[in-house]
């Protein structure tokens, strides 16, 4: 299982490719509070937010919203710090106490979650598995989505980011 922050699905979102997450994935879930982060950048007039609508699963799609319980949000609470949002600390807490990855983009919740022992993939970890199981299967089709990310969501992959990217679907092909 995988549980996916507000700015995974939001990149993928801007880039039509969502569906990268369930290819990798058996079960792709999200807390009640990045849709609520959605729906606030919905009503801003953000329209990227619709492709992942169409996704959730009470629309018939894949993406499963999910509400802390109790114990995940007392949890939440202990992991709060000044540099984690609310939502950030719930997904950390969700990931953790259900044993899931976590996929996020965000350092610091990298860092936290490696602290309390959860599994967190970034779009490097989510590339990289999507190439092994032949969805994204080409160097063209890699360039493609790497430049889609800078240009319509800002996002900039390191050097090393990429190189690891491109040696992995090297040794693929």
């Amino acid at each position: 299982m995988a549980l996916v922050d507000n700015n995974v699905l939001s990149s993928l979102a801007k880039i039509d490719r969502l569906e990268l997450l369930p290819s990798v994935f058996e079960t792709v879930e999200t807390p009640l509070s990045v849709i609520d982060e959605l729906d606030r950048a919905a009503a801003e007039g953000y329209n990227f937010v619709t492709r992942i609508d169409a996704v959730k699963s009470y629309n018939d799609g894949w993406l499963e919203i999910v509400s802390p319980t109790g114990t995940e949000l007392e949890l939440a609470d202990e992991l709060g710090d000044h540099a984690l949002s609310s939502t950030d600390a719930r997904c950390l807490a969700i990931a953790s106490q259900r044993d899931a990855r976590l996929v996020t983009d965000d350092a610091h919740v990298g860092t936290r979650g490696a602290q309390i022992g959860v599994e967190v993939w970034d779009l490097v970890l989510l590339f990289q598995a999507a190439i092994h199981c032949d969805v994204i299967s080409t160097t063209e089709e890699l360039s493609t989505l790497v430049a889609e990310l800078r240009d319509r969501d800002g996002y900039r992959f390191s050097e090393a980011d990429r190189n690891t990217l491109f040696e992995t679907i090297d040794a693929n092909e």
